[in-house]
């Protein structure tokens, strides 16, 4: 025997069937998912659909072009087969003829008889000694790239029908999956094919790659679609979204544009220059509901794009919390009372995931107001009570339109540092709260005047209490100046800032209620002098002459009530920022550009 080839025929017979299969599969579908298209792209409009359209149109291309190479796969292996058949008569035929021709020679060399004759030799002639080289196998195919943004669109709108779009995609998976299992069972095949059958010659091998290719590019449309459902869902089933905004919302990973805006370390600056590329206005408000609720969370806080954009993602975020179960218990606290304190002319500008968070909440429109001030709480504050620091920060809003009459004018309740506790906690008694608290407050400065870039409003900044340490410290940071500073009950001014001169404010004001015993309530502010004297280091009083800040009163005159408290908004009436005290109208002046009408310090 002359041997025969590895070529098992069961072997190339399952590929042809796992093919063929694959094939009629591939082709049977058509009907199907040109309908789920055709329903889809029914109530789509925009670039987005110019995009899921061109998608449609290349997935039934390339499960066109797959299902023709495999059926061209098909019929190679079949004529493989016929080859390979042919090739096993022929070395059969050899064979044979071989062991004819042995027992010729043993004839020949017999001794013969007298009487013997010699025999005649048949015509036997040799088969053909040349083997038969199977037809190379090509099994080639390749999926196309797909376009999944709005590219060259991004301007414009688009529209669409989410649940028709979920329609889709649940259409979309469903025949994916009978097209995965055909993968496999060709995957399979294909693995026994090139192991029993290495006879075969493979030309080319990228059919299988490819078919997984198809599958991944029809995965990431189904994803893609899913994803701009979803974003169309968020925004209210609106009927038609930003394409920068799908951009964002409808793409596996972050964006080149938006990638940018949110680099770690960016400058407001930066970032305010990037937004303005976007080209979203305050139009597209309802569109920003669409993005997702990380990346909200993240835009919120976002030092240098608009407010108008900061509010809309945080109220998305608060409502999202708010609606989680097993919350930590003071972060459910701190949230319900953020929600309590928002309403008309009211905007959630901060938002922060810490527990509890930190938040700030503008008492008008930072985006066009002409004057902003931002109110810093001092010692034990936080956003479990910011009902009533915005309401403090509403009463200086209130005094200042009696001040100053009709304008368009922003308080900030501005809780975006984490205070000490009251004693016994000694945190109040060194600076480490405010150095990281001043950090904030001075990014928060700077991201206003990137937001505002040539269009800056009349900056002030209202402290109390460790609010002023603080305020302080953030007013001595580069690259940022205000017009005014206001201190009030101050629990002191770190020593490394001696005077006023040294707070980057044009002017500085301090005023503080007489000082009363710990203990005596209704007398005055019975905590003030505690922080500045007991700090360590001692810090500096702003009222105190040696400082140079221009004082004012607090203590009652003209007809306005007197400080009898170190608070801001008491029960009795009679905190710092309390309506009817001379405080509070001092304050109202100081924030406003009156400050050369305050009423003197007693």
């Amino acid at each position: 025997m002359l041997g025969t080839i590895p070529f098992d025929e069961g072997a190339a017979n399952s590929l042809i069937t796992a093919a063929t299969a694959a094939d009629i599969t591939l082709l049977f579908a058509a009907s199907a998912r040109r309908s789920a298209a055709e329903d889809a792209a029914a109530d789509f409009s925009g670039a987005y659909a110019d995009r899921f359209a061109e998608a449609a149109v290349a997935e039934a291309g390339d499960r066109v072009r797959l299902a023709g190479a495999l059926g061209r796969l098909a019929d190679a292996v079949q004529v493989v087969i016929g080859e390979a058949q042919r090739e096993r008569e022929r070395l059969a035929n050899v064979d044979a003829w071989q062991g004819r021709e042995t027992a010729r020679q043993q004839a020949d060399d017999e001794p013969r008889g007298i009487f013997e004759v010699e025999p005649t030799p048949m015509f036997d002639p040799k088969p053909s000694d040349v083997p038969i080289r199977p037809t190379p196998i090509s099994a080639s195919f390749s999926a196309s790239d797909r376009p999944r943004t709005a590219g060259g669109s991004s301007m414009g709108r688009s529209s669409a029908d989410p649940e028709r779009l979920r329609t889709f995609v649940a259409s979309a998976r469903a025949s994916d999956r009978g097209f995965s299992e055909r993968a496999e069972q060709l995957r399979t095949a294909w693995s026994g094919f090139t192991t029993d059958c290495s006879w075969a010659e493979v030309s080319s091998s990228t059919l299988l790659t490819g078919f997984d290719r198809y599958l991944q590019e029809n995965a990431s449309d189904a994803d893609w679609i899913e994803r701009i459902a979803s974003a169309f869902e968020r925004a209210g089933g609106s009927n038609g979204l930003s394409n920068t905004v799908l951009d964002f919302a409808a793409a596996a990973t972050i964006p080149p544009s938006f990638r940018t805006l949110l680099t770690p370390g960016a400058t407001p600056a930066e970032v305010a220059a990037t937004w303005a590329g976007l080209g979203l206005t305050k139009g597209d408000e309802a569109d920003l509901q669409a993005l997702p609720l990380e990346v909200l969370a993240m835009l919120g806080n976002l030092e240098g794009i608009p407010y108008w954009a900061r509010d809309t993602a945080n109220h998305e975020v608060l409502d999202d919390r708010l609606a989680r179960k097993n919350l930590d218990p003071d972060e459910r606290e701190a949230l319900k009372s953020i929600r309590a304190s928002l309403g008309e002319n009211r905007f959630l500008i901060s938002l922060t995931g810490d527990v509890p968070p930190l938040a700030a909440v503008s008492i008008g429109d930072l985006d066009t107001a002409t004057n902003v001030t931002w109110a810093v709480p001092g010692m034990a504050s936080s956003t479990k009570t910011m009902t009533g620091w915005v309401q403090a920060a509403q009463n200086v809003a209130d005094e200042q339109f009696k001040v100053d009459g009709p304008g368009n004018r922003a308080v900030i309740a501005w809780m975006g540092y984490d205070a000490p506790p009251a004693p016994p906690d000694l945190g109040v008694f060194n600076e480490d709260a405010a150095e990281s608290g001043g950090a904030n407050l001075a990014a928060s400065i700077r991201g206003l005047d990137a937001a505002r870039a040539g269009d800056m409003p009349r900056t002030n900044v209202l402290a109390h209490s460790y609010g002023t340490t603080t305020a302080s410290i953030g007013l001595t940071a580069p690259g940022v100046h205000v017009d005014s500073f206001t201190s009030i009950a101050s629990a002191g001014i770190p020593q490394t800032i001696p005077t006023a001169e040294d707070i980057q404010a044009d002017h500085v004001y301090a005023g503080q209620a007489q000082d009363t015993m710990v203990g005596i309530p209704g007398l005055g502010d019975q905590y003030a002098y505690i922080g500045r004297g007991f700090s360590v280091p001692y810090r500096l009083d702003p009222t105190s002459s040696s400082f140079g800040a221009e004082t004012f009163g607090a203590d009652g005159t003209d007809g306005f009530e007197p400080v009898k408290d170190h608070g801001v908004h008491t029960e009795s009436g009679n905190g710092y920022l309390d309506p009817g005290t001379e405080s509070l109208r001092n304050v109202a002046k100081t924030t406003t550009g009156h400050g050369d009408r305050v009423t003197p310090a007693g």
